[in-house]
């Protein structure tokens, strides 16, 4: 169903997803003018659909290969043949498939298959505006933001979602994250197109709070581990008891996660001082 339609400074967005209750399991994607930024869960076909089609779309582009961000991008290229770019690392997922545990096929349903041309170094906008690709690992290993540097956007993908995670999927890297942090604050933006969170005026404050929240935390861990305390201790400390999304996701989504992350970052800073 769709939740929410946007609009802000001049792009457009729909929120969709089957359940709508947390911020995690809706998905937005953005239209600016005839280009399109990511494609919505394929179980929302159906809204995805008749949002593209009140005008005509000429290119879809995702910021990576996860089902809420490209699960539409088949259908939208079978039913609207508008050019189709993603991400270098995300053609091989799109294009041959990738595991699902079952609440992600309950949550957000299977992509159809597709292999989309990869981004070029700029993508231009009507009006002379043109989005910039900005590779982002972290979240994932393909996850790439998409800059306008004129109007001061940035589409952000799942670069931010919260300023103070709790938590993280067992595939995610914090210490990818917390580089990739440092280096798009260095860029120059105002407005962040969080695909979860929505329009952010004032988006670098926003991805500062999230890098300094992550960099407290990883401290805070190391202190913990130095003391003798182990994974599940220091997460108990400080992030409290795992709650149903642990149980929901057979562990694929936790808290546990993140610290775990956090250990692996303060380890490697370690063998390797930055």
């Amino acid at each position: 169903m769709a939740i929410e339609r946007l609009e802000f400074e001049g792009v457009e967005g729909l929120r969709v997803g089957r359940f709508g209750s947390q911020i995690n399991t809706t998905c937005i994607l953005y239209r600016i003018g005839s280009t399109v930024v990511d494609t919505g869960p394929p179980n929302q076909w159906s809204v995805v659909r008749a949002f593209l089609r009140e005008r005509a779309v000429e290119r879809v582009v995702v910021t990576h290969h996860h089902e809420d961000h490209g699960g539409n991008l088949a259908a939208i290229g079978a039913e609207l043949k508008p050019e189709l770019r993603a991400p270098g690392g995300s053609i091989a997922p799109l294009a041959r498939g990738f595991r699902l545990r079952p609440y992600q096929r309950l949550i957000w349903g299977r992509p159809g298959r597709v292999r989309p041309l990869p981004l070029p170094p700029s993508l231009p906008l009507a009006g002379g505006a043109t989005l910039e690709p900005i590779r982002a690992p972290g979240h994932s290993s393909d996850m790439t933001c998409f800059l306008e540097r004129e109007r001061g956007w940035l589409f952000g993908g799942d670069l931010y979602i919260s300023s103070r995670t709790r938590y993280l999927r067992s595939d995610e890297s914090v210490a990818e994250t917390i580089d990739t942090l440092g280096r798009v604050l260095e860029l120059d933006f105002g407005t962040l197109f969080c695909s979860h969170r929505g329009p952010i005026p004032r988006g670098r404050a926003a991805l500062r709070r999230k890098l300094d929240f992550l960099e407290e935390l990883c401290g805070r861990v190391a202190e913990l581990l130095d003391r003798g305390r182990s994974e599940r201790e220091i997460t108990r400390e400080l992030l409290g008891r795992e709650g149903w999304m642990r149980w929901v996701t057979l562990g694929h989504f936790s808290k546990r996660n993140l610290v775990r992350g956090c250990l692996e970052r303060a380890l490697r800073n370690r063998r390797d001082p930055p």
